[in-house]
Formats: structure tokens, sequence, C-alpha cells
């Protein structure tokens, strides 16, 4: 609603502007013939005036008074006839009009001199278009004619107002198209007609700030007020050029429009549209409701079925199309999921499968890398990783580096089947003496690496012992075929190489084997 009447707002606005300037585009042949008459007028008496003052200047003041009086006297068309003489730097040094005497136009007026000098130039002498007074908006004419000492001699002419048809006066009289009232002003804010009222201080800075426009006016400001209900606007107009003609004045113009009515309108047009939309919004409620219990028993069974999951149950042909429609299309939907949901879940037990496969041949790749085979214990590999992590985590430990001394005895003798159950024994022994937390190594086949953590090289010793009385009470509890034998070392971290750490502890194992080698070959030579 609100773009409908903006159209037409602005439509109004151009419409009006271009009928005031129709209008005064309109006056101005009328205006020119006025000026032409004037023209020929202004030139016969600047002729006799200029006559007396250059050939008779002692008399001049005489006759001017007399030749002023004769002319109101036998020409109604004439008001007042003013001379001025205006030397070269633009100062008025001689003129009738006492209250001019002294002015300087250069100064003044600096543009308007330029423009004189300017016209003189070409054509001398210059006489202008028909003007308004700035002060009066009187109708005036004004001659020119460069003297032989370079000064200027310039000859005003006021003509009576109502000689001359000043259509700015009567604009007020075009009344169409919501206009109120139209007021127009000189270039300095002077009204045309004395029942225009004054501008205000801002539309004059609104002028001041708006080009001219000549012709037609393409260039204007609005001020709206009172919610759009009325509309100043404002413009500056210049007469077009008219046979090579040009008239030198500006018309300032204000127009007042009244858009109330056509607000008025608006709104009750509104009202109607929403009462309008408010009754179809009821009546499509009314058909949906009617529709809506037509379908309500078919949709309740297509829902009930639908969550009771009997789609086999669900009739398709309830006598209202769209719901038939809706039912084959779930069905049909219903179908297509359950065999895509059997295609994934067959790729999912298949996928399932291969993961498993792959998790059991990495846990077979891990413990082949890691594991010795035979005790199912940490090798030397693994090791080297969990001593490295119980380094970094700064934990206290000792190593305790052992040797099953019969071994290879056994398994040349007895063969690899009884060597290995005495590891398996051994390993069973190492699990009931030392804690969960400690950790078994198995470095070679017949080699043993022990971490007791959290214990010093004190605690350790007897934890050692320990283990030792356990093998000593197997050998001889066991009915086996052997006795385990073992050499061992204990030394206790102190920031070593671990490698370090490993030769340390396997040094005082080999010295402990070489101990006992000692041994026997001393009692093996007292039996002797």
């Amino acid at each position: 609603m609100n773009i409908i009447f903006k159209k037409l707002y602005t439509s109004t606005v151009t419409k009006t502007l271009n009928s005031i300037t129709s209008f005064y585009n309109s006056q101005i042949p009328l205006l020119d013939v006025y000026s032409l008459k004037a023209e020929e007028m202004t030139e016969v008496i600047l002729k006799e005036v200029l006559d007396v003052f250059i050939n008779n200047p002692e008399n001049f003041k005489n006759f001017f008074q007399e030749y002023k009086f004769n002319k109101f006297k036998n020409n109604p068309f004439v008001k007042d006839i003013n001379y001025y003489i205006i030397n070269k730097n633009g100062e008025i040094i001689e003129t009738d009009y006492e209250p001019d005497l002294g002015l300087n136009l250069a100064k003044r007026i600096p543009s308007y001199w330029k423009f004189i000098q300017k016209k003189l130039s070409k054509t001398d002498p210059y006489i202008s278009m028909l003007s308004f007074e700035v002060k009066t908006n009187f109708p005036r004419m004004y001659a020119y004619k460069t003297l032989d000492n370079g000064n200027i001699f310039e000859l005003g002419i006021l003509l009576n107002e109502n000689s001359v048809p000043i259509f700015f006066k009567t604009i007020s009289v075009l009344n169409f198209n919501f206009i109120q009232n139209i007021y127009t002003y000189n270039i300095n804010y002077t009204p045309f007609s004395s029942k225009f009222p004054l501008l205000s201080k801002e539309e004059k800075n609104i002028f001041e700030n708006s080009p001219v426009n000549t012709g037609k006016v393409n260039d204007y400001t609005i001020r709206e007020l009172s919610n759009w209900k009325k509309a100043y606007i404002y413009f500056k107009w210049s007469p077009p050029t008219i046979n090579n003609r040009k008239f030198n004045f500006v018309v300032l113009t204000k127009v007042v429009m009244d858009f109330s009515e056509i607000i008025s309108l608006k709104n009750i047009v509104e009202i109607l549209f929403i009462i309008i939309t408010f009754s179809v919004a009821i009546i499509v409620l009314i058909f949906s409701y009617r529709n809506a219990l037509r379908v309500e028993k078919p949709i309740t069974n297509l829902i009930k079925n639908i969550e009771d999951g009997n789609i086999g149950k669900i009739d398709d042909h309830t006598g209202v199309r769209e719901i038939d429609t809706l039912i084959k299309y779930y069905s049909h939907i219903t179908k297509t999921l359950a065999q895509k949901l059997s295609e994934e879940e067959r790729e999912f037990s298949n996928l399932k499968r291969k993961l498993e496969s792959m998790e059991k041949e990495k846990n077979l790749l891990y413990d082949m890398a890691l594991k010795d085979t035979l005790t199912k214990l940490f090798n030397k590999k693994g090791a080297m990783n969990i001593i490295t992590k119980i380094i970094k985590n700064q934990e206290s430990f000792c190593v305790i580096y052992l040797e099953v001394d019969n071994y290879y005895l056994v398994k040349d003798s007895l063969g690899i089947e009884e060597a290995n159950d005495m590891i398996l024994n051994l390993v069973d022994i190492m699990k009931q003496t030392f804690r969960d937390r400690d950790f078994v190594f198995r470095f070679t086949d017949s080699e043993f690496v022990v971490v007791l953590r959290f214990v010093n090289l004190e605690i350790s010793q007897r934890v050692l012992k320990r283990f030792v009385d356990a093998i000593k009470k197997f050998n001889i509890t066991t009915d086996a075929k052997y006795k385990i034998s073992i050499s061992y070392g204990l030394i206790e971290y102190k920031n070593q190489n671990i490698d370090n750490l490993f030769k340390d502890a396997q040094k005082k194992m080999k010295e402990m084997k070489e101990l006992k080698k000692s041994l026997l070959r001393k009692m093996k030579s007292s039996k002797q």
C-alpha cells in the first residue's frame, strides 16, 4: 500500500512541477514582447539624455529633472528615471539618486560589474532586457554607454508595474493536483506579491544550496510534514532562451501541497484491505477445517498402522486421493528402506569380520615383535620400551638379571620339551613370587630380566631371597627329571643408560656364575 501511495505521491509532485514550469515558460514570449517595447523606448531615452549630457553638461541636471517630469506626464509606461556616472574602478561618482552616490559596484556586486564590462566590450551602448528590481520587484530597464574619458554612463528606468504582466504575482491562481499555495521570490528573497509570506532562515538555506533550473525543473527539494500530509517543494527557475534572447533574472518558487485527503483515503483503503484479508483468511480456515474433518479418520488409521509397524495392513483405498497417494509413496519408501537396511547390515557384518580378522593379525604381529612365543613374556625389545616409560615417569626400581645355569644341559640330555617345561615352571614361580606391578622379560632362551618397581636395593634383596627359596622348594618337592639352577645379578637404577643398566646387572650375574663354577671345581678336586 505504501508503495502505491509513494508512486502516486511522486507522480503528483512531478506533474505539479511540470505544470508550473509550463506556465512559466508559456509567459516568456509575452514578457519578451513587452521587453522589446521597453528596449526601444530605453534606446530613445538614452539617446536624448546622453546628447544633452555630452553637448551641454552645464545645463544637464536642470534638463534631466524637467525631462523626467515630462516623461512621467506623457508616458504612463515610465515611473521613474535615474542616471549614474561610474568611473573605471566601478564607483558611482555622480547621480541624481543620492543614496547610491559613492557606491562601488566592483566591490558591492563584482559579478554584475564584470557582466556590464563584458557586454560593453561587445556592444556599446548596451541595453539590457527587462528585469526586476531586487528590493521592490518592480520591472526595470538599464542602459549603458562608455564615455570618451572611460567612465560609464548608466540610465535606469523604473517601469510602472501595472504596465508589465508580472505573472509571478498571479501564479497562485493555479490550483490543482493538491496544490494549496504557490509563492514566488526574487534572488534576494523578496516576495513578488505583498500577500506572499516571508521565507524562514531554513527556507533561505534551502534555496541558497539549490541549483538553478533553466526552462524545465529537474532539481528541487521537498520537505514533508505531518506524516506526509503536507509537502513543501522548493526550486529555482530561470527563463529559457527565446529567439536567441535570454532574460537575466531568477525566480524562487515555493509550492505548498496538501495530501491530507489522499492520506485519509490511504488509511481507509488499508483498513479495508486488512478487513478483506482477515475475511479471506477465515474462509480459508473454514474450508481447510472441513477438508481436515473429511480426511481425519484415514490419516488417523494411517498413523496408527505406521506406529504399530503394520505396513501390510495399511489400506491404500481410503477414498481420499491425496491420502491414497501418500500411502503408496509411504509403502514404496518403507520397502526400499527395508531393502537398503538389509544390504547395509550384510555389508556391516562383512566389514566387522574383516576388522576382527585384521585386529587378530595385528595382535599376532605385535606379539611376534615384542613377546616371547613360549612364555608370552615381553622380549628385550618390549623391555626397552617399557623401561623407557618407567624412567620417563621418574619411578624408582631395581633390575634382576638371571640365567638358567643348566638350560642347555637339560635341552641336550633330556630334549627341548623338558627344557621348555623347566622354563615354564620357572616363569610360574616368578609370577607367584613377584608382584603384579613388576615386569618379567625373557631376553634369550636361558636369560631373564625382572624389574621390581617402587623399591630400593634393600627391599629388592628380600624379594630376591624369597624367589630363590621358592626355586629350592620346587626342586625338593618336584618329581621332574631336572632341577632348576639360576645365577643372578641385582642392581638399583641410578640414572644409568638402559644398556649400561643391563650390562651392569649381567656382569654381576656372570660373577656369581663364575663363583659357582669355582666352588664346584674345588669340590671336585677335594674329592679326588
